[in-house]
């Protein structure tokens, strides 16, 4: 068993680099030809990895819209109007936007994604509201997902601007969902049953803040902080 010259994580011996800090794996034990040649160049292999994705994006997309947009077929043929189908159409479309259209930006822009993700559940959310005839979407949908955007920018602004440890980041993402729950509650029997109450949002609420203390508290411990950081590659 090899250890990483760097940060200490345990290796195995098939592993070329350290799973947690990335450093290059040397086996001394190995002997590497001088003369050894790759079987192709480096930017080649790069290349043909972008075509496979983009073909399989594209065949992706075949094989998802054919059977949606005959299902829109079949219901309007059957009923001689849509009445059923365009809920299946716009879940597909959804879960394509939140599963495929980030794959197609070639730039990896988490902020990017994460604004596809959520443009794409508000849109789907509104169509729901809008064709079941309810009004739910802007008292209870809309402020319930904006806090989700909010705790879920919140923790990658964090990351990506702080130097804050990934502990620290659960830490606080576990705070704000523990405070989100009430929201939650407060939403739900405003909304739907037109008063104001809160009897289970506290339950979870506490867990979940007790947890985010304790990784708070964890994060402070540096002896405490390393252990965990070598054995979760956190």
């Amino acid at each position: 068993m090899a250890y990483c010259v760097k940060c200490g994580v345990k290796l195995e011996d098939s592993e070329k680099q350290c799973p947690l800090c990335h450093t290059v794996v040397y086996h001394p034990d190995i002997k590497i030809p001088d003369n050894t040649v790759q079987p192709y160049p480096e930017e080649h292999t790069i290349l043909l990895s972008e075509m496979n994705n983009k073909y399989k994006i594209i065949i992706a997309t075949i094989c998802i819209f054919i059977p949606t947009i005959l299902t829109l077929i079949c219901d309007y043929k059957i009923n001689s109007e849509i009445i059923w189908s365009d809920i299946v159409f716009s879940s597909v479309c959804f879960l394509y936007c939140l599963i495929f259209v980030p794959l197609i930006f070639p730039k990896k822009d988490t902020l990017l994604y994460i604004g596809t993700d959520f443009t794409a559940l508000l849109v789907f959310q509104w169509y729901l509201s809008y064709t079941t005839g309810g009004n739910w979407f802007f008292p209870f949908a809309l402020p319930l997902i904006i806090s989700i955007i909010l705790i879920t920018v919140t923790a990658i602004l964090l990351k990506r601007f702080t130097k804050a440890s990934y502990l620290f980041v659960f830490a606080v993402l576990f705070i704000l969902t523990g405070a989100d729950c009430i929201i939650v509650e407060y939403l739900i029997t405003k909304v739907f049953f037109d008063e104001t109450k809160f009897v289970w949002s506290y339950y979870p609420c506490l867990t979940f803040i007790a947890v985010g203390v304790i990784l708070l508290l964890i994060n402070r411990n540096k002896t405490l902080k390393e252990q965990i950081t070598k054995k979760f590659f956190v």
